[in-house]
């Protein structure tokens, strides 16, 4: 984000079904150390919030290991009791990637993330993956909030959206990337008018403008995203 700094401090982590922690502290008591706790009770929590301010802090994910496989949150061996929300499309998040040096008091860290492009396809597989499991993953406020991330990414400036395009191209030149965008484009043209309103109330609640300015950047947002997924069609 070199433009417009991005609105959410939640992190996303994308972890192995398998985690050796090899000596060091697990993970979730590292986040209880700095006051992160599970955002419900549940046998294998991945929502963290911080428990000064109950904003979600971190999520962790995972790639459905099969069909077969349901039941999500699913544990993170090794690292119990951590779980992580099963999905189904995260090729394209490992595939299409870059690093990023993260200064962190004095010391530098190269983090792995997915490049702009790959991550919004990501955010419009998880909102579909959140709306159809709804029994099984957060509640609409979670599931809505996928809206308003990539409303932030359309509105985030001419630089952020030329970088999104050439990342989509990227995606693009790949068999799997171009289904992958496929399943993006159905995701987000599947009726879903409960997510949009919802997502338009956070967004007005978050910036303070009208309801329906709200929603008009929200279903804009959509559809422009859609646009730019259209542009490369898959064979």
């Amino acid at each position: 984000w070199r433009t417009v700094t991005s609105r959410t401090t939640e992190l996303d982590v994308l972890v192995e079904p398998k985690l050796d922690p090899a000596g060091r502290p697990k993970i979730h008591d590292l986040l209880e150390a700095i006051r992160v706790r599970p955002a419900r009770k549940e046998a294998f929590p991945a929502d963290w919030v911080s428990e000064d301010s109950e904003a979600t802090v971190v999520e962790f994910m995972m790639e459905n290991p099969g069909p077969a496989t349901t039941k999500s949150p699913r544990l993170v061996e090794l690292q119990s009791p951590l779980g992580a929300i099963l999905l189904n499309d995260v090729a394209v998040l490992r595939k299409f990637s870059c690093t990023l040096t993260v200064q962190i008091d004095d010391e530098s860290w190269d983090v792995r993330v997915p490049t702009l492009g790959a991550w919004a396809i990501g955010k419009a597989l998880s909102f579909g993956a959140r709306r159809n499991n709804a029994a099984q993953q957060p509640g609409p406020d979670k599931r809505a909030k996928d809206l308003v991330y990539l409303r932030d990414l359309i509105h985030a400036g001419p630089e952020v959206l030329t970088q999104v395009t050439n990342d989509l191209k990227t995606v693009a030149s790949s068999h799997s990337g171009r289904a992958a965008m496929r399943r993006a484009i159905s995701q987000l043209t599947t009726p879903h008018e409960d997510m949009l309103a919802n997502a338009a109330l956070q967004l007005s609640t978050r910036d303070n403008t009208p309801p329906a300015t709200a929603r008009a950047e929200i279903t804009g947002s959509e559809r422009f995203f859609i646009e730019l997924l259209s542009e490369h069609p898959g064979d």
